[in-house]
């Protein structure tokens, strides 16, 4: 997709989607229910992901809710479907924002909570204000989370407090959640801090985001060697690199998320 026909999501029941300065901006919009997210907002999030990740002009998306709050997880009155129906939405949807070839920063203030938290822990970067808080409350429900969420909400936390969170139901405060290292950054702002930290992600190199991405997420590794195209992209994007770095100007980085090739 080029930067003249920048990407738009046709399916936004719920969310509202802009763009300003290479940076993605998708707000959680449903704030009589605090942004809980129903069945077809989860639908619609790997699409949309999708969407963002073809778009070479933007360089990093923040997610985000409207109304002072992040979102309240799943909409409850949604959830009387057969379990095998929940899972496949919430593990899909929480797959596509961990799985992102953009990088993805969440901007958090006011409650943050089941699927709230899910989402929160799928990003790559989380910015929080003080005050905000969280708590998976499945517990409460009758609720049983899906593997993969379960799994990288202990990836985050660590395996004692995801079982803590998940075992008790309980809502952690702000401080609780610094000390557990589940933000990066406060901010009294988060959506302002997210919006000047996604500018300079984006100008950075999308090669360089994407191998470490892969690194982490286990597709790259130190078993099989570089691939033929990775050692191309990587000799042109290190010579950018090298060349912006002795003029000492900023970089043109030219790789783009649509040439990574699984």
């Amino acid at each position: 997709m080029s930067a003249d026909e920048p990407y738009r999501p046709t399916a936004l029941e719920g969310f509202d989607f802009t763009v300003s300065g290479g940076v993605g901006t998708l707000v959680l919009t449903r704030t009589d229910k605090r942004n809980a997210l129903s069945r077809a907002m989860w639908r619609a999030l790997p699409e949309i992901i999708a969407g963002v990740d073809a778009d070479d002009s933007i360089g990093a998306l923040i997610i985000t809710g409207a109304g002072g709050h992040f979102s309240a997880g799943s909409d409850i009155a949604d959830l009387d479907v057969p379990i095998a129906d929940f899972w496949q939405l919430n593990s899909a949807a929480e797959a596509a924002v961990a799985g992102s070839r953009t990088v993805t920063i969440a901007a958090i203030e006011g409650n943050c909570v089941g699927g709230g938290t899910e989402i929160a822990a799928a990003c790559d970067i989380r910015i929080a204000a003080p005050g905000s808080k969280y708590g998976v409350t499945a517990a409460k429900l009758g609720l049983v989370y899906p593997p993969g969420p379960t799994e990288s909400l202990a990836r985050v936390l660590g395996d004692a407090w995801a079982r803590y969170l998940l075992l008790t139901a309980s809502i952690v405060d702000f401080d609780q959640m610094h000390r557990l290292g589940f933000f990066h950054e406060v901010a009294e702002a988060p959506l302002r801090a997210a919006q000047a930290l996604g500018e300079r992600v984006a100008g950075l190199s999308r090669l360089s985001q994407l191998g470490a991405k892969s690194v982490l997420g286990g597709t790259l590794s130190d078993d099989v060697a570089p691939p033929r195209w990775l050692d191309e992209a990587y000799r042109a994007e290190i010579a950018r690199g090298q060349e912006a770095f002795f003029a000492k100007r900023a970089p043109e980085f030219g790789f783009g998320a649509g040439d990574w090739q699984d």
